[in-house]
């Protein structure tokens, strides 16, 4: 998994977010069985993915359209995060970036 601090594979849906997502800023990845879908970084990782999934994000039309099944996330503060969130999108090519 790309994603560090992190082994676990979380389902995406509203329980899932609700579980296991953390209202801390940091990047995430949206993904399905065969795909890498999304790459994106927030101040509030709980609240976008409950945007994206929810379909309430500019982006949530090309990431549904997709079937995402799981996500993966890292903590990381602001200063951080856009670096971050551009070396994932570059090492795994998601589909709608």
């Amino acid at each position: 998994m790309p994603f560090e601090h992190t082994s676990s594979a979380f389902t995406f849906t509203e329980d899932g977010i609700r579980k296991y997502a953390p209202r801390k800023s940091g990047v995430y990845g949206i993904y399905n069985s065969k795909n890498w879908v999304y790459v994106g970084e927030s101040k509030d990782m709980e609240g976008r993915l409950y945007e994206h999934l929810r379909g309430e994000s500019d982006q949530s039309a090309r990431i549904l359209k997709h079937t995402p099944t799981h996500y993966a996330f890292e903590a990381c503060d602001a200063d951080t995060r856009t670096d971050r969130e551009a070396d994932l999108i570059a090492e795994l090519d998601p589909l709608e970036n």
